[in-house]
């Protein structure tokens, strides 16, 4: 007698699947802007599995010699690219080229948080959550395919909800040397099944829908993936004083990182503080093979979320 083989369980990995012989189809879609300090930023955007991703391609100044690394950076829930442009900015004097990535909710007027917490029709925030996923490892092909880029010099930088699934892209795509994860929250789920009283509140006003939310959003969870992320690759940075993130929840993905993974603590909230920024952009330039960024130019890197 035959049966009929059971399909087997959608993974992460299954839900950050895309051809990557597609072409990206990458377009400036405004002239280059050449500020004072040499530094080039234009508006582009790039073809993914869900549309297109607008973005920031920043270039560092002519006088800084290629072949050059590629970063790519993701912001966290609340803001959009401009969010992390000045600290690609820092890193091109130092001889990266960086593309700063508009989240898919925040692309297009009135596009901020359509699709964040959808606890009614939880698929649609899965297919976004894969949809950014997938918009990150087309990000780095289209810094791969660039004469000027070195592949083998790739990195990712993400804040808070950017930081999260940065982890969970890193469990899946091995091409960057460096992930630099900023306030990653370890399980967006395991915080809501918590006791928190922003938890509480949701899971009584949505009951009826809260245990297909929970299922369909765990695949997108940092905390059970990490330990797959090659260690010396990985730093965490987070804030003592962070209440989005407070310490003893930031253990749990600490204590889950691979052996050889850099965690670096501040006294400072969820944005984390200059000295953070600082400490960053030295591990990137090591990790990368660049030159240490100057303090004159750190000084004019802002915080996440401010």
């Amino acid at each position: 007698m035959s049966t009929t083989p059971r399909p087997s369980p959608v993974t992460t990995a299954d839900f950050l699947a895309y051809d990557a012989s597609v072409d990206p189809d990458f377009r400036q879609d405004a002239a280059p802007q050449v500020r004072a300090d040499g530094v080039t930023v234009t508006d582009v955007s790039y073809a993914s599995s869900y549309g297109r991703v607008s973005a920031w391609l920043v270039e560092p100044p002519a006088s800084v010699q290629g072949p050059h690394a590629g970063l790519v950076y993701l912001h966290g829930s609340e803001t959009n690219r401009d969010d992390l442009l000045d600290e690609a900015v820092a890193m091109a004097h130092a001889g990266a080229v960086s593309l700063v990535l508009d989240a898919p909710f925040a692309r297009g007027e009135g596009s901020i948080r359509p699709y964040l917490q959808s606890y009614v029709e939880p698929d649609k925030e899965r297919d976004m959550t894969a949809q950014a996923g997938v918009d990150i490892r087309r990000a780095f092909d289209v810094l791969a395919a660039r004469s000027d880029v070195d592949p083998h010099r790739l990195a990712f930088v993400g804040h808070s909800w950017g930081a999260s699934l940065g982890a969970v892209v890193a469990s899946v795509d091995h091409r960057a040397r460096a992930w630099a994860l900023l306030s990653p929250r370890p399980s967006w789920t395991g915080f809501l099944e918590s006791n928190d009283p922003f938890a509480v509140s949701k899971r009584e006003a949505y009951a009826k829908y809260w245990d297909a939310y929970i299922r369909t959003m765990q695949p997108f969870d940092a905390l059970p993936v990490i330990g797959s992320v090659d260690g010396p690759s990985l730093l965490l940075q987070y804030g003592n004083d962070d209440d989005v993130v407070p310490p003893k929840v930031a253990r749990q993905l600490i204590t889950a990182a691979p052996a050889g993974t850099t965690t670096q603590r501040f006294d400072a909230g969820h944005a984390l503080d200059a000295e953070a920024t600082r400490a960053r952009c030295s591990w990137l330039s090591d990790r990368l093979g660049l030159p240490r960024v100057d303090s004159a130019t750190l000084a004019n890197v802002g915080l996440p979320d401010e």
